[in-house]
């Protein structure tokens, strides 16, 4: 079965999307995480468990932060 050059341009487009809405979270990741340690598993949870989950898990740690103070 063959994509159509549309799908192909589709996809490709997609994934420049996903890829950017990653990368986006770097500075983030650097900015919220207080240890080396919640910067590696922000890190982790991004590439296996996806970008939801890691926003997800850097609003735990503000929400933590805060409390703190």
């Amino acid at each position: 079965m063959q994509l159509s050059v549309d799908k192909i341009q589709e996809l490709e487009q997609q994934h420049q999307d996903y890829v950017r809405s990653q990368q986006n979270l770097i500075p983030a990741i650097a900015d919220i995480c207080p240890s080396l340690i919640q910067e590696v598993e922000a890190f982790r949870i991004l590439i296996y468990k996806g970008e939801a989950e890691c926003r997800r898990y850097l609003r735990s740690l503000l929400v933590n932060q805060r409390k703190a103070s």
